[in-house]
């Protein structure tokens, strides 16, 4: 019993450090922009969510210079992918007039993970 008990105790400090890298956002992305995730994180990470807004949106993967698309996600639909080392998430809003909303999660450490906007955004 005792050693059940180490083993239980090893695998779950084994399964905790990953745990403690999730992240969630509720992500608006202004119209006709796209929302970068990743690129320079030094392990793979997870990427989910849910289109909680009013218009359509792409989700891309970015290696290097070249993109494919994931997913088109309808308002209330779902989207997820594991995106490799130094591999960067899109998240493009194909309105040109409204803004989109997504909730989403993710895994990796969200201190190494950089999120921009492609646009700069006006104040």
């Amino acid at each position: 019993m005792r050693r059940l008990m180490s083993a239980v105790l090893v695998l779950g400090a084994l399964v905790l450090p990953t745990a403690a890298f999730a992240g969630h956002s509720d992500l608006t992305v202004p119209p006709a922009d796209t929302f970068l995730l990743g690129g320079d994180q030094g392990a793979a990470m997870a990427v989910s969510g849910r289109n909680v807004g009013q218009t359509v949106v792409v989700i891309q993967s970015r290696v290097g210079s070249v993109d494919t698309v994931i997913a088109q996600v309808a308002p209330g639909g779902t989207f997820a992918h594991d995106f490799a080392v130094g591999e960067v998430a899109l998240i493009a809003n194909v309105s040109t007039t409204q803004a989109a909303r997504l909730s989403v999660d993710f895994t990796g450490s969200p201190a190494s993970l950089s999120m921009r906007y492609a646009l700069p955004q006006k104040n």
